[in-house]
């Protein structure tokens, strides 16, 4: 699906809903906090709708995708507390199309080649539309058929829930038929195939998405951390943490990646122990493994891990627990920031 050729009448389309969104300038009276779900006509999937523009800076639209993209905007409108402040996980976690509106000078060969073919004309700043996917760990890229399809649909609904709001910004609320009293719902616009075509609906769902973004990790190889038990420990501490480095990987016509660069430090000595870099966005198999590398080739546990991070705290957490070393959580590790430092300033 990934690879059908998307025809120039789909991308019209894409652009003249991305035209009458930008011309209705919604972010005039709508918030980053006023969003609402699309259930995309074509596949069933659920999109998070959220209009930017009203801090004055950046202007479009971002449409957030998959199980935990309710759980990503709420991490946002909590200022990152369940990580910590750690803004740039949070922000490379999620999966998500959009449309920006740019400057011309922020497009790229493409961009300018399809607008040409179009016969769009646009003049200046924040007037360009550019069109994105976002994926965990990767550069921004070029849609996909589906996702031009699912992009067009979003901007027109995105252009009538924002024309309801501005009669009645009440309208996330009071639909709530919970058994204590009135709460809150999120609107969900809804597709119906009827005969005449699609039909759309209001639906309402919960205004807080249960669960969260991160939570423990269990290692598949318990023996191997059942056979590490058996290190004697040291009076070392550890210091740890993995991040997504500052360089991209891919080859010619590849979508390039950011790897993990996963670091072990002596937190006494600010030796680097281990420094490795792992191609997946979820390298927590990979992170547990070279913990357990080290305890082999060292022949010693550490008297406590420290990591730099809540994400590297519940990857190890389980596992840390299983190796019996004690693991604690600091925001700053003055070893492991120098060291990270140091490593990204050599690429």
């Amino acid at each position: 699906m990934n690879d059908e050729p998307i025809a120039l009448e789909e991308w019209r389309q894409l652009f003249e809903a991305a035209i009458q969104f930008k011309k209705q300038a919604s972010w005039e009276w709508m918030e980053d906090k006023d969003y609402f779900a699309v259930t995309d006509p074509y596949t069933g999937e659920i999109g998070y709708c959220v209009t930017l523009g009203a801090g004055g800076m950046d202007y479009g639209l971002n449409v957030y995708l998959g199980q935990t993209a309710p759980l990503f905007l709420q991490e946002i409108r909590s200022d990152f507390d369940t990580f910590k402040g750690d803004s740039k996980e949070v922000m490379f976690s999620a999966r998500a199309i959009y449309v920006n509106f740019e400057d011309r000078t922020k497009l790229d060969k493409k961009d300018l080649s399809l607008i040409r073919e179009l016969g769009y004309k646009f003049r200046g700043s924040n007037e360009w539309p550019q069109f994105r996917n976002y994926s965990p760990g990767f550069v921004p890229w070029s849609l996909t058929r589906e996702e031009v399809r699912f992009l067009t649909v979003a901007l027109e609904q995105a252009y009538e829930v924002a024309d309801r709001f501005r009669q009645n910004d009440k309208l996330y609320f009071g639909h709530d038929e919970a058994d204590e009293g009135i709460g809150e719902k999120r609107l969900h616009r809804v597709p119906r195939q009827t005969p005449e075509g699609i039909f759309w609906q209001d639906e309402w769902l919960p205004w807080r998405a249960e669960g969260s973004l991160i939570g423990p990790y269990t290692f598949p190889d318990e023996l191997a951390l059942r056979q590490c038990n058996k290190i004697k420990q040291s009076r070392e501490v550890w210091q740890t943490d993995f991040d997504y480095a500052k360089v991209t990987i891919g080859g010619r016509g590849e979508r390039p990646f950011y790897p993990r660069l996963c670091i072990w430090v002596d937190g006494k000595t600010s030796m680097i122990i281990s420094a490795q870099l792992a191609e997946q966005a979820d390298c927590r198999e990979e992170y547990v493994r070279q913990l357990i590398e080290l305890l082999k080739t060292m022949n010693r546990k550490p008297a406590r891990i420290e990591v730099g991070s809540v994400k590297a705290y519940y990857a190890l957490k389980i596992s840390a627990e299983q190796l019996s070393i004690p693991l604690r959580f600091h925001s700053r590790l003055d070893a492991l920031l120098d060291a990270k430092e140091a490593i990204n300033e050599s690429f």
